[in-house]
Parts: C-alpha cells; structure tokens; sequence
C-alpha cells in the first residue's frame, strides 16, 4: 500500500449534518446574538450542537485527548468571554475553526517550549466516530491509527492543513478564510504537507515517498 492509498483508507470527513456543527451557521449566529444579549442559555446550547466539531479539530492537530479536551475548553471559554470578536463578516464556523485552530497551535508552542517529548509516540485513542459503521474493519483502523501518528510527528504549519484539508473537509477557500493566508499560500503549504508525510512514510520504512493519488 502506498502512502497515498493508506491516507485515503484512513481519513473520515465528519459528515456536515444540517442544524449541528460547523454547517448550522444561521443558529450558531443565532444563539450567539441570543448569548451577548444576556441569555446564558444560548451560550449552552451553542456549547452542546459544536463540541464534538470543535473535539474533532482538536484531537486532530493535538494528537493527546487530554490536551484536546483542554483545547475545547480553552476555545469555548474564548467565545464566551468575546462573543463582539464574531463581527458577521465570515460565516460563523469559519470564526470558530479559527478560534479553534488557534488554541491548538497555541499549545503545540508551549508543548514545544517545554520539551515534554518527541510526539511520535502520540497516538489518536479517542476520536468522535463519525462513521457508518464498523464494517471496514481491523486493516481500516489499523491504517487509521499509522496516518494519524505520523500526521502528528509533523511540524504544526503541516499538521493544521492536512487536518483541516482531509480530516475536517475543508475547501482551499475554507482554509484560506480560516488561515487568513492567500489561496496560493494555502496550496503551497498543503502541497507542502503533503510531501513531508510522504518522506515521513518513507522514512519509517512503508513504502516509497511518492507524490500521486492524493489531492
């Protein structure tokens, strides 16, 4: 199996189900209006539809549960204490991938700062299952298991796009309103990333480090 065929069994899209998560823009606006007009409850119910979306971005980027569940925390606390910083001028998700992403690569710094580690021995235990069902098996997961660790042996400017690319859906145009870099910018890191997943492959020995059958 190449990298790319691995890439590809093991990456699942979280499907963008309408009145939850990143695709409910209008009642995530919504709520929050409701919220910095002092209703406190609107800022729970905003809590309960994006936290797993919110889980699924950090666990991703962060690789260890524990600092993912601190990362959702940490966001969720940054938009209730600076609900004005949504001016409407991007769709809501879009601002709450940026908060998110954000805190995420926050604590990449700080994890790095305190040298706690190589994070190649990171591995993704607890993820929100957003599939179907079980049926793809023990080699799925298995192929699941190695994409997501070497993904999390990248440097975090890699790590984010390809989270945000393969394993969140976004678009080139998503990810460049949520980067804030220019859409050849965002090409070029994720073309990027992508090569530095394959020498990692490579380099432990899975296969050669070619770069076709991913987009």
């Amino acid at each position: 199996m190449t990298w790319a065929q691995a890439f590809v069994s093991a990456v699942r899209v979280p499907p963008r189900v309408t009145g939850s998560g990143p695709n409910s823009d209008d009642g995530d606006a919504q709520l929050l209006g409701s919220f910095r007009a002092g209703n406190h409850a609107a800022f729970d119910a905003l809590y309960r539809r994006n936290v797993d979306f919110v889980y699924g971005i950090c666990i991703g980027i962060l690789a260890r549960p524990d600092d993912a569940r601190d990362a959702v925390q940490e966001a969720f606390l940054r938009v209730f204490r600076k609900p004005d910083s949504f001016h409407g001028r991007s769709a809501f998700r879009t601002w709450l991938y940026r908060v998110t992403v954000n805190v995420c690569v926050e604590q990449l710094r700080k994890r790095s700062r305190r040298s706690e580690g190589s994070l190649e021995d990171e591995m993704v235990r607890e993820l929100p299952d957003h599939s179907p069902s079980p049926s793809s098996g023990l080699e799925r997961a298995e192929d699941e298991g190695l994409v997501r660790d070497l993904v999390a042996s990248l440097p975090e400017n890699h790590r984010v796009v390809l989270v945000l690319h393969y394993f969140q859906g976004l678009s080139y145009e998503e990810m460049r309103e949520v980067l804030g870099l220019s859409l050849a910018n965002v090409k070029v890191r994720l073309h990027r990333a992508r090569r530095a997943f394959a020498r990692e492959w490579e380099n432990r020995g899975l296969g050669p480090a070619e770069m076709q059958g991913l987009r």
